[in-house]
């Protein structure tokens, strides 16, 4: 049986945790602009960090695209409406948008974090 270590597990934990930070963010965000077509973007972003979390290649590239056009999105939203939104959703949007930028950071960047998906993809395909 595999065993993972725990710098990897803590890597998966901390993903979790700004991922959660971003969904809360998000969540609040969606609510204050009450723009309920959201929501359908919000858990279709949570089954793909589920996949994310299983160790599925093409879920990690899924949410680092979804994380991706998020950034776009809002800085393109927040300089073209920014005399038309309000200070909170200013300062949330950009805040969001700097949560998606560590989240896509993260996991590019983190060796831990590799380790983890790559354990998630052999225990996978041991079962």
């Amino acid at each position: 049986m595999l065993q993972i270590d725990s710098s990897a597990r803590q890597a998966r934990n901390r993903l979790l945790v700004i991922f959660v930070l971003t969904c809360i963010l998000d969540t609040a965000l969606v609510i204050l602009a009450r723009d309920r077509w959201a929501i359908g973007r919000i858990a279709f972003t949570l089954i793909v960090m589920y996949f994310v979390l299983q160790g599925r290649t093409w879920a990690k590239w899924l949410l680092v695209g979804i994380c991706s056009l998020v950034v776009v999105l809002l800085l393109a939203m927040v300089v073209a409406l920014r005399a038309e939104l309000s200070a909170v959703l200013t300062i949330g949007s950009l805040l969001l948008a700097v949560l998606s930028v560590v989240i896509v950071i993260y996991m590019l960047k983190s060796q831990d974090l590799s380790r983890y998906f790559a354990y998630k993809r052999q225990s996978h395909r041991l079962n």
